[in-house]
């Protein structure tokens, strides 16, 4: 189970937290990404967006789950160290059809994935 940790303000994740998130990410669309925010909240976590940021930087290189289709709520792109770098991410995202703002952001208004309310999302018994 995911706990409270109130010192520090982050959850301890366990494997069902885990694999949760997972589900969800791998159920992104192509040309879509979502936020941080919107994949706790689809895997019965709400507020858990540190974590699920957490569980993608767990996820090994060549597992095939597309960790890059995973964006803040602003849309802009992950740190440096993920991905192999921002242009990294933006090329894996561009060459799936993702468009850019001006300001480098993701157009999100556009690529957010589920675009209606509980569109891919899981059913969980909490």
């Amino acid at each position: 189970m995911v706990e409270d940790r109130s010192n520090s303000g982050l959850m301890e994740m366990d494997e069902t937290f885990l694999l949760r998130v997972y589900d969800q990410v791998a159920g992104i669309p192509s040309g879509k990404v979502c936020t941080y925010g919107k994949i706790a909240e689809l895997a019965g976590y709400p507020g858990a967006s540190r974590e699920v940021g957490s569980a993608m930087s767990r996820v090994k290189e060549g597992s095939g789950l597309p960790c890059h289709r995973v964006v803040n709520k602003k849309g802009t792109l992950a740190p440096d160290y993920a991905f192999g770098g921002q242009e990294a991410q933006r090329a894996l995202l561009e060459t799936e059809g993702v468009g850019f703002l001006p300001d480098g952001a993701i157009d999100i208004k556009k690529h957010l994935w589920p675009e209606e309310p509980g569109d891919g999302q899981l059913a969980f018994d909490l």
